[in-house]
């Protein structure tokens, strides 16, 4: 297993690589969207990248040969995002075990980021 994981820089592989995915649970944990650009940088897409509003900030990451992606939902509002949201959905094609394993590392990489 390789716990690496790898945000996707470049919007067109990353619509690409998410298309027809869905959402698999919440990231929980009480993560903030400062939390989220101290350990992986600024998101993958942002509020100009949203065709309907319903998403603000996106991450997509390549974890273990999958690809995954951590966003907000229907906020509707991009500062509620950055200065309240605690509440981010992960999104990808796995089932359940994968998904498991990629928000773990997630958070691992949260707590060591944050902590240093």
């Amino acid at each position: 297993m390789n716990n690496e994981l790898e945000v996707i820089r470049d919007k067109e592989q990353a619509r690409n690589k998410m298309h027809m995915s869905g959402f698999r649970t919440y990231l929980g944990g009480a993560v903030t969207y400062q939390d989220l650009v101290n350990t992986f940088g600024e998101p993958t897409f942002t509020p100009e990248d949203s065709g309907d509003g319903k998403v603000n900030y996106e991450w997509v990451i390549y974890f273990d040969g999958s690809y995954y992606s951590i966003y907000d939902w229907k906020t509707y509002d991009a500062q509620v995002t950055r200065e309240e949201y605690t509440n981010w959905h992960v999104g990808g094609k796995t089932g359940v075990l994968e998904v498991d394993g990629f928000t773990s590392q997630v958070l691992y990489e949260i707590r060591h980021t944050v902590s240093s």
